[in-house]
């Protein structure tokens, strides 16, 4: 299974840092947010990740059409793939608190399709048509004549309509519905659905589940590390279906998304009481290294090939370089050891 990491960047330094530190402790890949006035530019600073190290997958989580043309995503991601000798990942939503923070609206997921499709086909070396109309009189095609093709498109989906899209359209779901097996296994029926109406087999379209991550020998600690954090993934997730939650959760859940302000600070956006240990466990991969390395096994034995793990802010490196320590390298050696005695 590929651990993957995710964070901002704002500033190269950091940025750089980050990379570098996910690379010795053992990840795969790390991805970087892409909010509009709040990060540097995600495109620039893979570029530059890229010549500090030489195996870590470099995505974005996530870009926007509300901002960026899809041409202009195509373009970029297939620059930072050339840098990166063919390890960029092009991971797009809709558009979230970047979006609604300069009071613009989410990409409807009609246009989101349509934009989707362009990119799909520009990211596969195919040509595209132009319509004609002023300035071009009749109707052109074009295709991506710089930089490396094909790039993988990731697209951040929870609601159901939004899964079958990623389903007739992507390589990959970035799986924002967190870690729960049964959320996931709904998330898989999703993503079906769109494949068989795009004619594709669904076992090429990979899902990645995302969430938050803490460690320490004390996993209440830990847990509590993340707790606040976690609010905003939940609300996110829980603006577009309840249909995941079980019935016996579903109250507390409504409180908590009643109450929710994205006015406020991010760690103050809720009444901590609100936030449920369901919301801790289904969001996170929280706890002493034991509970995480079998938070991961679990993961991997319906099937789950990569995660995308968002360490607290304030102590990301310390998280990656604990993880690193203490779950990344035994974890792997326990998935080596089960497979040679097969």
């Amino acid at each position: 299974m590929e651990l993957n990491l995710h964070g901002t960047a704002q500033t190269i330094g950091q940025a750089l840092q980050r990379a570098r530190e996910a690379e010795t402790a053992g990840f795969s890949g790390i991805f970087f947010a892409d909010s509009q006035l709040l990060t540097l530019d995600p495109f620039q600073v893979l570029s530059l990740c890229a010549a500090q190290t030489t195996r870590l997958r470099l995505g974005t989580a996530v870009s926007n059409m509300v901002y960026r043309d899809a041409t202009v995503l195509a373009n970029s991601a297939a620059t930072v793939n050339e840098v990166s000798g063919g390890r960029a990942i092009l991971g797009l939503g809709t558009g979230d608190g970047p979006v609604y923070a300069l009071n613009r609206k989410a990409t409807k997921l009609a246009q989101f399709e349509e934009g989707l499709r362009t990119i799909r086909a520009l990211l596969r070396g195919e040509t595209i048509s132009v319509p004609g109309g002023k300035e071009r009189f009749t109707e052109g095609r074009v295709k991506l004549r710089v930089g490396k093709v094909p790039v993988p498109i990731y697209v951040s989906a929870e609601g159901p309509r939004s899964l079958r899209v990623a389903g007739r359209l992507a390589d990959g779901v970035i799986a924002g519905s967190g870690f729960d097996l049964k959320v996931l296994e709904w998330v898989r029926e999703q993503v079906v659905l769109g494949a068989r109406d795009a004619g594709r087999d669904p076992s090429e379209i990979d899902i990645m589940p995302a969430g938050m991550i803490a460690i320490d020998p004390d996993g209440a600690k830990a847990r509590g590390l993340v707790r606040s954090r976690l609010a905003n993934r939940a609300h996110h997730n829980f603006r577009f279906t309840l249909e995941t939650v079980p019935a016996e959760e579903l109250d507390g859940v409504k409180q908590f998304m009643a109450s929710f302000d994205i006015s406020k600070p991010l760690e103050e956006r809720v009444d901590p009481k609100l936030i449920t240990d369901y919301l801790v466990h289904r969001f996170t991969i929280a706890g002493t290294p034991v509970e995480c390395i079998e938070r991961l096994r679990q993961l991997k034995s319906v099937g789950v090939a990569r995660v995308l793990l968002t360490p607290p802010e304030a102590i990301w490196s310390q998280v990656v370089a604990d993880w690193g320590r203490a779950v990344v390298s035994n974890f792997n050696k326990q998935i080596h050891h089960s497979s040679t005695e097969v």
